[in-house]
């Protein structure tokens, strides 16, 4: 089962990328499998939010969180390294992998259930509050735990493809054994004190050894969004630094 999903994953997004009118280009996706029963993602209680959903709220018995990961090419990354503002590339990549994202996680979930199995999505629980500023359900909490990578200090999650990329995740109830968090830091500033680069690449100022300013983040996204209807992003933080593509070639 595990072969079978990382492998569709695959195959959609190479279909994909030949639709007509995509213009954004991917790399090789990763794909990992978070215990839905892990004491670890009660935790997401305190490190995320109280009010993060539980795997099992949206299948009762969910015994894997599904998450994946899909890294930007780097002719889409490097558009955004210039300037404060987000690149009209960056933006439409942004929107594609949402489209993308709804399009392959219906996908899954038939292709599991026609394999037996059970799988639910998180919805609009993915999104985030507008007063907090918090997701309900964090892809990369869940990635974390999935195995696929680590968080870094410009607090995105970098993966051995690098931090240039988006990531979805949801529940399923499939024979699978789970992964295991990776016991290797890769953030280069947690590891050993080294880079910081993030800190220096942040146009809002959010970004500093003290910590993480999620209002400044966020109105950095909005000033772009205004120029881009509907893309609040922004990921200078992840361009031109150590992390960005982490040693792969395209």
């Amino acid at each position: 089962m595990k072969q079978m999903i990382t492998e569709a994953v695959g195959r959609f997004v190479k279909d994909y990328e030949e639709r007509s009118g995509i213009a954004t280009r991917w790399g090789e996706p990763i794909v990992g499998f978070c215990d839905a029963k892990s004491p670890s993602i009660e935790s997401l209680k305190q490190a995320v939010s109280l009010n993060h959903l539980m795997p099992q709220d949206l299948l009762a018995d969910a015994s894997v969180v599904v998450v994946y990961f899909l890294p930007f090419a780097k002719v889409i990354a490097e558009t955004n390294r210039e300037g404060t503002a987000a690149s009209p590339e960056w933006a439409r990549a942004y929107s594609e992998t949402n489209e993308l994202f709804a399009e392959l996680n219906d996908h899954l979930v038939e292709l599991i259930e026609r394999n037996g199995g059970k799988a639910a999505l998180p919805g609009q629980a993915a999104g985030f509050s507008g007063d907090l500023l918090i997701s309900r359900w964090s892809h990369r909490h869940f990635a974390v735990l999935a195995g696929l990578g680590t968080f870094g200090v410009n607090n995105m999650l970098i993966t051995r493809m690098g931090c240039c990329g988006r990531v979805s995740s949801f529940a399923a109830s499939i024979p699978v054994e789970p992964d295991v968090p990776l016991e290797e830091e890769l953030c280069l500033y947690k590891q050993k004190g080294t880079c910081g680069k993030c800190f220096e690449r942040c146009p809002a100022g959010a970004l500093s050894p003290e910590g993480f300013d999620r209002q400044r983040c966020f109105m950095m996204c909005m000033e772009n969004e205004a120029v881009y209807p509907g893309c609040d992003v922004c990921g200078k933080c992840g361009i031109g630094v150590p992390c960005t593509f982490w040693g792969r070639n395209v």
